[in-house]
């Protein structure tokens, strides 16, 4: 059967991902996050299906084909899951809260928790009222800070339907609210999963500034002082703008690594 060249990028993206995905079956404690990623298994082997008829999705692995239709075969390296030395120690900062009283999903709990601490006590200190960036950097600070407006609103869509589901007593209406919240949970994970990359990009970015003693943070080496009559940050009062970077950097690295999402959007959404 010959492939178009769409076909077989099709395949890479699905392939890879699907790989990404059975490492968290294999590793991940949390029972939520493993049902869910085996109904997006599901799906994503059937679409492979359908690029290459021959492939048996209760079967067949993905390596297999990938060799099979010329892409690499070579079963991608993971890290050893005790690789990750030195625990969460930021993490334990920060309790994990209910992202609304009726939701039990574990990773939008603890995503919510995380982004409502960047909101409150981190993104203030890096903010243009107490980090002054040249206008490249603050360029992309403005465009980071809208992306993360936009997952506090999709958070809140989110945790209004799981309300809603939860009050609901006619059966229908329930089975729509339920196909609307796992929707929703879906996008809420996967899209503040970017966004948090992204958020980390720019952070990499302000962190080697600072630790280069580059002309990209003009007060680099200024103190933290919070204004209690505007704003409710207080965690970072006193420190150095540099090391708000580098912790910022640091919780953002924690984060993404304790939700263990895929690296790439779903192929096709």
């Amino acid at each position: 059967m010959e492939l178009s060249q769409d076909q077989l990028t099709e395949i890479d993206k699905i392939t890879r991902y699907i790989k990404q995905m059975e490492g968290i079956v294999r590793t991940s404690p949390n029972a939520d996050q493993v049902a869910r990623v085996k109904r997006e298994l599901s799906k994503y082997r059937e679409k492979l299906k359908v690029l290459w008829p021959a492939f048996d999705p209760s079967q067949g692995h993905v390596d297999d084909l990938r060799a099979e239709v010329g892409l690499d075969g070579a079963p991608a390296k993971r890290a050893a899951a005790g690789a990750d030395s030195g625990g969460h120690d930021i993490l334990d900062k920060f309790p994990v809260n209910k992202a609304s009283p009726n939701c039990s999903d574990q990773d939008v709990n603890f995503l919510a928790t995380i982004l409502h601490v960047i909101q409150k006590e981190y993104w203030p200190a890096i903010s243009e009222q107490h980090t002054r960036m040249d206008f490249s950097l603050n360029q992309e600070r403005d465009t980071v800070r809208h992306h993360l407006d936009t997952a506090l609103r999709n958070l809140k869509i989110l945790t209004e339907t799981i309300e809603e589901y939860a009050q609901a007593e006619k059966q229908d209406f329930r089975e729509q609210l339920l196909k609307m919240k796992n929707k929703q949970t879906r996008v809420f994970l996967f899209e503040t999963n970017d966004v948090l990359r992204l958020m980390r990009e720019f952070l990499k970015k302000v962190a080697a500034d600072v630790q280069q003693n580059g002309s990209g943070v003009l007060n680099k080496n200024e103190q933290v002082q919070f204004n209690s009559k505007f704003e409710d940050a207080t965690l970072l009062e006193g420190y150095m703008i540099r090391d708000v970077v580098l912790e910022f950097l640091e919780l953002l690295n924690q984060t993404i690594q304790q939700l263990r999402l895929p690296q790439m959007k779903p192929p096709g959404n």
